[in-house]
């Protein structure tokens, strides 16, 4: 008998029926079988390589159809889905089944069990989570919905290891099943629409820093926390392979990929044999190798349901029995499959798989120690003290030389590498065993019979009188640690260089002269310090640009401090990042797109500056066509500029059913579609499908807590950026706001300007000068407007708190305070005295009425002369100042030249001296008799404030301004004579006219003409769109609608018509926005895609 497996079955199993699944318990003690030719289930217990039949034949309805899926957990309990029902019960008792409380409606329901037992019953749509434990059992623990902006969920899955996972056209989605929070989004390099409506699902597996996931006849494979796919492999057809496996061998891990046999086939017919493969992860130009012999020996009909990695099982028909053999690919290899591992095989021990996977994908070094860092061992690292190396010994886990004082650090168990610290010699070395025919020597080393130095390294003088510690990284590094209280706290990491031999140092953390906490590493990325010297800096920096997985982690933390680096040295490094992003992109946009978050992210930091930045970035990513969708496409539900997203989410089933269906469709785009319909008949339109460049440009951060975000929320890039009109000079940057306007912008808006209505319309009608109300009633409409006036102060007062600055000089936020402050005040008044001033009611109505107004500046037929007004307006603000100087200037000449000499009695005492008052202004009348003869009295008009308005500064300014406007009236009063003081009035009118009246208001107009004509109407409605989107992303959504996955994409995708892009795009030739030099391949292919390539290849720049 073969010696891998033990088989105590006393007959076969299910009476001969054929097996048609089998389920194996996460700690794989236990097995169940299902067949259908049978319908029944059997339960086996595994005990080392024995398989021993514990339950058989415990018989279904015989009126079952076939089971989809069948689990079982590690307390024996089993759940199967038959359509679109589950039945879950404690083996054997299958009529004592576990009643789900609510029972789940799914329509076609798959299963699996968590690592706590509790039981997962889920769709495309849902999520149960079901208790298996004691009193609680079958109550649902939690429920939640999996929604998507466009319906692009393509399938979800949940292993073995709570982690959710969610496929769309594009991309890949990793959800923790416990918290239900997304931990990272993989782009998946490839696209399948063409699912099998049979079976929608798909497998993702993952071990250690693998990812695996299979799509239909598409396999991808990632590196955890990498958004790339290390690569793609396209099985073929003849293949069938149904169920993929992560194994080991050699101490790294392959892909182990097999077809199942076929559900209702008979036990005892001669099928084909099964097909075993084996997959060069890594190396695409390795093909496959059929390992089925591994399997089956020298027997072709054995058929092999089930593989667990971890304890090297495999599970199937041995001979017809059902069977649990050993699998220890190590041992077991061909000979003639050796050469599949050759490459590396010699430094598996030494070596991880994924430095391995890099070098063999690019040809180059790679920092594994950032790309994958092992954070516990760090933080045990700086838990534990540190000693100087005089004072260590064996017992901290080591070997020590007594005779040479040499320190030996091995790396595992059987490894035949080992660190060592020599402090006679001041070097760090690494050793290998004399019989490894394959390693360099070093043979100036002492001990040449038993070890050999492979390579060595100089370490610093000055380390050596400080306390040391080290450990062993999980990809074999070392980690040294020095501390000193005078030089700080500091750890350095080393590798073995396999490709140069050299001893190489992958990370440098030194934090000032205070000591490292293990806060510092609780994340999943080390911590970059700048507290350096420059050459190690500029060494690390280096490395990680070269590496494309370390770029993808670290380069959003890295770029911004390189924006913000004084030293030169350090800014041209920013160059090297922004050419290795644009690069890694053009060369492949479906693999590569997300590295331009890296770019997107420090936008602001850009902005402020570097500006030739982001002219080049919006020039070289102008238009991006979905590499996904490089073609043209005909849909008459779709019209020009319609965005959209790629991106899952998974929500509460009670937010959902009360608060976000309710909610977005207060305003639906399937309203709004039947409206438009019903008006407008809508026509098919060719249409292409293109990419906003700005990656994660809305995106917030995952981390928050709730009360600290509602009073200072953590803006994402959009906000920082939203009022720059250079990202709305094309149309990427008018994607994103439509794109947002869509989704919640206009439901939003709408809302508060429903509530605004509502304090316009009680306030107006309380202040309207009537009789038809009485008091009562006058009270309550002042004292419900009073209630909407603090909402909307409540909203403006978390505005101001969150930048003072910011809130103080928008112009919006003025006219806001403008209408809610005195409208409230007279609301409040009107509410304890029964009355109100009419000139607070007077400003109150016509404040309000404006900020009425003011809501259509969101509309883009209002909006587009909204903002050609306050555009214009800011850049001839400066003017305004000078003119309002000049007459300033001019109104106090005037005052100072034609006040009257008695300020406070003037119009009560007359002056006959003293030209400027009032009495002697005034008009004079003379008395005639009946023969019209003129007598000698006369009569004078009793003068008023208005006979000299040159009382007062303050009157004086009006005066001046009323002449300014064509109204002489105010200087009517005084008539030319021959002295010093007319003449200097007469000389002042005569210089105000001319240079204000005539040269400055002409000037003024001609200014104005200009700065419409240079105005982008359209860039500054935009922003001022999207400004009003940014106040209701910060201060109107709650700080986890701000974290909503279909809100806030990653990615946005919109169509356009292929008509109107065809004339945008000569239009952006005209203006030379168009440059064929940026990303020509994209350039060449948009046009080509377009058909005008041969139109205007002579007018492109």
């Amino acid at each position: 008998m073969d010696n891998r497996y033990s088989i105590y079955v006393p007959r076969d199993p299910h009476n001969g029926g054929q097996i048609s699944l089998v389920s194996l318990s996460l700690d794989g003690e236990y097995v169940v079988t299902y067949s259908y030719n049978d319908t029944s289930i059997e339960g086996w217990i595994v005990e080392g390589s024995k398989l021993t039949l514990e339950f058989q034949k415990i018989e279904l309805p015989k009126e079952s159809g076939f089971i989809n899926d069948i689990k079982v957990n590690n307390s024996k309990i089993v759940c199967y889905a038959l359509g679109s029902e589950t039945k879950t019960f404690p083996m054997p008792n299958i009529n004592n089944s576990i009643k789900l409380n609510p029972p789940p409606k799914v329509q076609r329901p798959r299963i699996n069990f968590t690592k706590d037992g509790n039981l997962v019953i889920f769709d495309n749509n849902k999520i149960l989570v079901y208790s298996t434990d004691g009193k609680t059992m079958g109550k649902m623990i939690s429920s939640y919905e999996i929604l998507s902006y466009n319906e692009v969920i393509k399938g979800v899955f949940i292993d073995g290891n709570d982690n959710i996972w969610g496929i769309s056209p594009n991309h890949l989605f990793h959800w923790d099943l416990k918290t239900f929070q997304l931990k990272f989004n993989y782009s998946l390099g490839f696209t399948d629409d063409g699912i099998d409506e049979i079976d929608k699902r798909f497998t993702v597996i993952s071990k250690g820093n693998s990812i695996v996931v299979k799509y239909n006849n598409e396999i991808a494979t990632f590196s955890e926390g990498v958004h790339f796919p290390i690569q793609n492999i396209k099985l073929k057809d003849t293949t069938n392979i149904k169920k993929i496996k992560l194994c080991e061998i050699q101490n790294n891990d392959y892909l182990l990929a097999f077809n199942l046999p076929e559900k209702y086939e008979k036990q005892n017919e001669k099928n084909e044999k099964q097909n075993v493969f084996l997959y060069h992860i890594s190396d695409i130009n390795k093909q496959p190798i059929d390992v089925s012999e591994i399997f089956n020996k020298d027997h072709p009909e054995d058929k092999f349901y089930e593989y667990n990695s971890d304890i090297k099982k495999a599970f199937g028909l041995v001979n017809g029995k059902f069977s649990c053999i050993n699998v220890d690919f190590d041992q077991e290899f061909p000979e003639s499959h050796k050469v599949f591992f050759e490459s590396h095989k010699d430094d598996a021990d030494f070596v991880s798989w994924n430095n391995y996977l890099y070098q063999e994908y690019q040809g180059s070094y790679c920092n594994d120690t950032l790309a994958f860092p092992d954070m516990k061992k760090l933080r045990d690292l700086i838990s534990d003290d540190c000693k100087y190396i005089d004072e260590i010994d064996e017992t901290d886990g080591i070997e020590i030389d007594k005779i040479n004082k040499i320190i030996n650090i091995n790396f595992k168990k059987n490894s035949k590498y080992k660190w060592r610290i020599d402090p006679n010699n001041k070097k760090l070395s690494v050793y290998t065993d004399k019989e490894d025919k394959e390693a360099e020597y070093d043979y100036d080393d002492e001990d040449k019979d038993k070890e050999v130095r492979i390579c060595s390294k100089n370490l610093d003088n000055n380390s050596w009188n400080l306390k040391w510690r080290w450990e062993i990284l999980n990809n074999d590094a070392l980690a040294l640690r020095y501390y000193g209280n005078c030089t700080g706290d500091t750890i350095i990491i080393y590798n073995y260089d396999i490709k140069n031999k050299t001893i190489k140092f992958e990370y440098y953390y030194k934090k000032g002269f205070a000591k490292l906490n293990t806060k510092e590493f609780s994340g999943l990325m080390l911590p970059i310090s700048t507290d350096l010297d420059k050459k190690i800096l500029i060494e690390l920096i280096n490395s990680i640009i070269e590496d494309d997985r370390c770029l993808a982690k670290y380069g959003q933390t890295l770029l911004p401090i390189l924006i913000e680096s004084s030293d030169s040295d350090l800014t041209r490094l920013m160059e090297d990042i922004y050419k290795k992003c644009m690069k890694l992109v053009k060369e492949d946009p479906k693999r590569n797109l997300k590295f331009l978050n890296i770019i997107t992210s420090s936008m602001n930091k850009l902005n402020k500056s570097h500006f030739d930045y982001i002219t080049r970035f919006n020039s070289e990513m102008f238009m991006i066509l979905d590499p996904f969708n490089e073609s043209v496409n005909n849909k008459k539900d779709h019209s020009h500029f319609y965005t959209f997203s790629q991106e899952i989410e998974i929500i509460g089933a009670k937010y959902s059913n009360f608060f976000y269906k309710p909610f977005q469709n207060l305003i639906s785009d399937s309203l709004m579609n039947t409206l438009r319909n019903f008006l407008i008949e809508r026509k098919a339109i060719q249409y292409i499908t293109l990419i906003v460049p700005y990656v994660d440009y809305s995106r917030y951060p995952s981390d928050y807590n709730f009360w600290w975000e509602i009073i200072l929320p953590q803006p994402s890039v959009f906000i920082k950026t939203c009022k720059k009109n250079e990202f709305y000079t094309n149309w990427n940057g008018e994607a994103v706001v439509k794109f947002k306007w869509k989704t919640f912008g206009k439901t939003y808006y709408c809302f508060i300007w429903l509530i605004f209505m509502v304090f316009l319309v009680c306030f107006t009608i309380a202040s309207y000068p009537t009789n038809s109300l009485t008091q009562e009633i006058r009270i309550k409409l002042y004292k419900t407007s009073f209630a909407f006036g603090i909402f909307h102060l409540f909203f403006e007062l978390r505005q101001f708190i969150w930048n003072p600055k910011k809130y103080i000089s928008s112009i919006w936020n003025l006219f806001d305070l403008s209408a809610y402050i005195p409208a409230t005040i007279a609301s409040i008044y009107y509410v304890k005295h029964n009355n109100v001033p009419e000139w607070i009611l007077s400003v109150s109505c016509l404040l309000l009425d404006i900020r009425f107004l003011l809501f259509f500046r969101i509309i883009e037929l209002f909006g587009i002369y909204s903002a050609i007004i306050f555009g214009v307006a800011r850049r001839v603000f400066s003017f305004l100042v000078v003119l309002a100087i000049i007459i300033l200037s001019f109104a106090h000449a005037f005052f100072l030249l034609l006040h009257p000499q008695d300020f406070l009695n003037s119009l009560n005492a007359q002056d006959s001296n003293d030209p400027n008052n009032p009495w002697t202004l005034s008009n004079t009348y003379n008395q005639t008799d009946e023969n019209g003869n003129i007598l000698n009295e006369t009569l004078i008009q009793v003068p008023s404030e208005n006979t000299n308005l040159f009382y007062s500064y303050s009157t004086s300014l009006l005066a001046t301004y009323l002449f300014l406007t064509g109204n002489q009236n105010s200087f009517s009063p005084w008539t030319p004579k021959l002295s010093t003081e007319y003449t200097t009035l007469f000389a002042l009118m005569a210089v105000f006219s001319f240079i204000v009246v005539i040269y400055l208001m002409n000037l003024f107009i001609g200014l104005l003409n200009m700065e419409i004509e240079n105005n982008n109407s359209r860039a500054e409605y935009l922003a001022q769109k999207a400004e009003a989107i940014a106040e209701i992303e910060l201060f109107y959504l709650l700080p986890h609608q701000r974290r909503r996955r279909s809100w806030f994409p990653e990615v946005i995708y919109y169509h356009v018509d292929v008509e109107k892009a065809r004339i945008y795009i000569k239009e952006s030739i005209n203006k030379g926005e168009w440059k064929r030099d940026d990303w020509p391949e994209m350039k060449h292919k948009i046009l080509k895609l377009l058909s005008i390539e041969d139109v205007i290849i002579d007018q492109a720049v």
